[in-house]
């Protein structure tokens, strides 16, 4: 007659009965209970699944190590008495037919394979993610550098585009201020003129509303070495120096801001002076005009 056994003496023997370790008694009695108690039967299979997978690995072919079948009974049986203990269960431990120690050989050979294989799969898992992440790096890297090119070839563009513009808007603003300082409704014009052979001839144009002088020459020699031009307004105390210059192939363009009283100007002279010119005339006149016309 088959002993009928409780949940939890029954369930702490799963592990021994799915490798077939027990007497036929106790394993028709764990089967018994199996067959009624849904968790067991299905802990059961679970347990028969994995022994089973482990069966398949290849056996090895050399000779047992003395005493490595008792000791694989004692461990299972131990573990066995102890799942029961746990679960407030006592009972004598188990006895069957021995295991093969061939099988218990295989079954740690094909564990050392698996753990072999996991370790080896890690390290290839580890290598493959380094290679990428370099990789990976690597093209952020070159990445970084293109954008930093190309950010300063456009900030060099912007930069030159910016001091173009910059000249542009300034030469611009220059010719409108010259067309405004000799053709503005309160622009007064005085002729210069000279008696030399090849007469040099200017005009000066007096903005009296910003106070500006423009002066346009044309037929200028160069001056001699460590010499140059110097333009001067009269009034009826003073020489005013209005700066010098040196013409470019006979023709010359000179500004100033000086601020006279209209009727305050007598005449408009340029004069030959030492290199950075004179606090007062010293040198001959070039040309000379006359302001009280």
């Amino acid at each position: 007659m088959t002993p009928e056994l409780g949940h939890e003496e029954a369930f702490a023997a799963l592990g021994t009965a799915a490798l077939d370790a027990l007497d036929s008694t106790e394993r028709a009695a764990v089967l018994a209970h199996a067959e009624n108690c849904e968790s067991c039967r299905k802990e059961l299979v679970a347990l028969r699944e994995i022994a089973a997978q482990l069966a398949f690995a290849s056996p090895l072919e050399s000779e047992p190590l003395p005493g490595s079948r008792e000791r694989i009974r004692t461990r299972l049986t131990a573990r066995a008495a102890a799942d029961a203990k746990v679960r407030g269960v006592a009972r004598a431990p188990f006895s069957g037919p021995d295991l093969s120690t061939r099988e218990f050989r295989a079954i740690r050979t094909r564990i050392n394979v698996l753990a072999w294989r996991r370790a080896e799969w890690l390290a290839v898992a580890a290598s493959v993610l380094l290679i990428i992440g370099i990789g990976v790096m690597a093209s952020i890297l070159r990445d970084r550098e293109n954008l930093k090119d190309a950010l300063t070839v456009a900030t060099t563009s912007t930069q030159k585009s910016q001091r173009s513009s910059d000249s542009l808007r300034a030469l611009v603003m220059s010719k409108d201020s010259l067309i405004a300082g000799i053709t503005g409704r309160d622009v007064a014009m005085v002729q210069l003129t000279s008696s030399a052979a090849r007469a040099p001839n200017a005009m000066i144009f007096w903005d009296h509303a910003s106070n500006g002088w423009t002066l346009i020459a044309h037929n200028l020699p160069m001056p001699r070495a460590g010499r140059t031009y110097q333009l001067w307004l009269v009034t009826p105390t003073a020489k005013i120096n209005a700066g010098t210059f040196t013409p470019d192939n006979g023709e010359a363009m000179v500004r100033a801001t000086y601020a006279l009283a209209r009727d305050s100007l007598r005449a408009v002279a340029v004069t030959d002076e030492p290199a950075g010119g004179m606090p007062q005339p010293t040198g001959a006149y070039v040309v000379l005009g006359n302001a009280t016309k």
